[in-house]
């Protein structure tokens, strides 16, 4: 515990208020039955298990199982299973994988059945279990449970390479051909004073390298709950621990909008608000100086780039631009919840969405089953006044316009379709179409009411509450429409 307990409180100077407190950032891996975490800063990187290029080195006794080339470099790879009484895993479909960790310059490798994230928690969250000096365990303290994940013993892995006796030491290595590597061993082992610490991912097929101090965790793509489109930055909303998500995908192809090319999510954080980047693979940890970082003043997202000796480049992202240009980030906005018996008349208890056709209005999330954008051939139809249909998800979805309510909705162009099932009803879905997507209001974050105009009866409204441009929204209850529809 000692190592890590040292190193992982050396945060950036100009570190926020609200990472003040030591943190201990840890990769959740699972060996058969046992959850174990990792101090971050001992994770070189993740690699696939070289089953057919592992070299058998004969041994007497211990753990080892052999060395492997990794990136041109002999690791040795310790199975802590032969030590260890751990239940194997049982399950024939696992793909084992090597996480290749440091300590003090030497590498060692251990073979492990899944890797399932990094996570942060507060060192003051750690609990020692062993409390007599012990030199031969690999396990001396815990993470608590949490809602999400299970406890998860934290190894020790000075003590493995002691007891073990196997490392390779990174002074005897040559130059990595891995552009990133080549990062680390130029800088060396010990970062500089002023440098600062990052997360490296690949998004799509570029490299960026994020503020280790913004990244408040690293968890596999939620399910989306509403998919805003795979071409836009903002391209779903999903929900994580009670809390409204915007997913977003930087990355120039849009690639990482998809989660068979982008398994991970990582969480983001600026003040209260929270964002889900997507990307398609967690590489490293690393320290860049402020010096090799060129600016990019003109660039919307990036605040600079690392250039490499190889020709290639490391994209630096800006994560205060980043959520200036997501306006959808004010979805993660934590509200407190209220005495319900004291304010179920006054603030609506469900979410609503805002959206553009001709006009501004909300609707009540119950019964929306997505927004996706509608192709050519729809938008022609529908501005034109036909009938048109959709492909979804296996089905054929019939498309409608929105009754007008004005002559401006008429003169608007549909761009999206929201997908629509009325409420306790077995008819099939039908898509609404729309201009485009405005916001979203959590739920007890808006007050409903009603008036009367003349003629045309009374509406429902909503306002927004602290939100100048969400006053008095028409309320167009897209479920209701539907049925009227179908």
């Amino acid at each position: 515990m000692t190592w890590f307990m040292e190193n992982v409180t050396q945060l950036s100077p100009d570190a926020p208020a609200k990472m003040a407190r030591a943190m201990f950032v840890h990769v959740h891996v699972r060996l058969g039955s046992c959850d174990i975490a990792i101090p971050i800063h001992q994770v070189r990187r993740a690699v696939p298990y070289p089953s057919q290029s592992l070299t058998v080195l004969p041994r007497r006794a211990g753990g080892l199982l052999g060395v492997a080339d990794i990136d041109g470099t002999t690791v040795p790879i310790v199975a802590l299973e032969r030590w260890l009484p751990l239940e194997p895993c049982t399950d024939s479909c696992v793909a084992p994988r090597l996480m290749v960790l440091q300590h003090a310059g030497n590498l060692l490798a251990v073979r492990v059945d899944a890797v399932l994230g990094v996570n942060t928690v507060g060192l003051e969250d750690v609990r020692k279990v062993h409390h007599q000096p012990d030199e031969a365990e690999l396990f001396e303290a815990v993470v608590p449970a949490g809602a999400h994940s299970p406890t998860l013993c934290i190894l020790e892995v000075a003590r493995l390479m002691l007891l073990s006796n196997v490392w390779c030491t990174q002074a005897q290595l040559a130059p990595a051909s891995d552009a990133l590597t080549s990062i680390t061993a130029r800088q060396g082992p010990h970062p500089g004073l002023g440098d600062q610490r990052y997360a490296v991912f690949r998004i799509g097929s570029e490299h960026w390298a994020i503020p280790a101090i913004a990244v408040e965790r690293v968890v596999p793509v939620p399910a989306t709950e509403l998919v805003l489109g795979h071409h836009q930055r903002s391209w779903a909303i999903s929900q994580w621990e009670g809390r409204k998500l915007a997913l977003v995908d930087i990355s120039e192809g849009r690639q990482a909008s998809d989660g068979r090319a982008a398994a991970w999510t990582v969480l983001l954080s600026q003040g209260p608000l929270l964002l889900g980047l997507t990307v398609s693979e967690c590489l490293q940890v690393l320290h860049l100086a402020p010096a090799s970082i060129v600016d990019s003043p003109n660039d919307p997202l990036l605040a600079g780039v690392a250039l490499l000796p190889e020709g290639g480049k490391l994209k630096v992202l800006d994560v205060r631009r980043l959520f200036a240009l997501t306006p959808e980030a004010s979805i993660s906005l934590h509200v407190p919840q209220r005495d319900e018996t004291l304010e179920a008349d006054i603030t609506e208890p469900c979410p609503y969405l805002v959206f553009d056709a001709g006009q501004r209005y909300a609707s009540a999330v119950d019964g929306i089953l997505g927004v996706v954008e509608l192709p050519s051939e729809a938008k022609d139809d529908l501005h034109a006044g036909k009938s048109s249909f959709l492909a979804w998800r296996g089905r054929t979805i019939r498309l409608v316009n929105l009754p007008a309510m004005g002559k401006s909705a008429e003169q608007v162009r549909p761009m999206l379709a929201v997908i629509v099932q009325a409420c306790g009803h077995a008819d099939e879905p039908i898509g609404i179409a729309i201009h485009r997507l405005a916001d979203w209001l959590p739920a007890r974050s808006a007050r409903r009411s009603s008036m009367r105009m003349g003629a045309m009866g009374e509406f429902e409204l909503i306002n927004a509450k602290g939100a100048e441009d969400h006053a008095n929204l028409v309320v167009m209850d897209l479920a209701q429409m539907a049925y009227m529809l179908a």
